[in-house]
């Protein structure tokens, strides 16, 4: 006789959004503690007072607390480094290479790498450091 007008109630599942959004804030939250330079060589450069900025293009050279030499964020070899600015020197005959060597970094590291430009005949080398307040 009667017919019963049970209806399906529709519901909406939030697990699934639940689990995204905190897939979401996670990603965030590690995201966010991760900090790099922008050449992604995490370089502690010494604190000096007379720092001066350099304007003109250069060639810019990074090492690293272990000693190791980059180049735009690139490990080379010094003989890589050589034909680097030996290319760069050939370009621009006013070039300026910038050293930014880790304070931690041993002292050989940073001659050695000085000597190798030098021997392109790049005289024209700077030692970055960190304005000291």
């Amino acid at each position: 006789m009667f017919k019963p007008t049970l209806k399906n109630k529709t519901s909406i599942n939030i697990i699934p959004m639940v689990d995204v959004i905190f897939f979401l804030l996670v990603f965030f939250m590690l995201f966010t503690s991760f900090r790099t330079n922008p050449s992604g060589i995490d370089l502690q450069l010494p604190k000096a007072v007379t720092v001066t900025e350099q304007t003109e293009k250069n060639l810019v050279v990074d090492i690293n607390q272990s000693g190791e030499v980059y180049y735009q964020g690139k490990k080379v070899s010094l003989s890589n480094l050589n034909n680097v600015v030996k290319k760069e020197f050939n370009n621009n005959n006013n070039l300026v290479v910038i050293i930014n060597a880790d304070r931690d970094t041993r002292y050989r590291n940073v001659v050695s790498v000085m000597d190798n430009i030098r021997q392109v005949g790049v005289f024209k080398i700077a030692l970055a450091a960190e304005k000291e307040q």
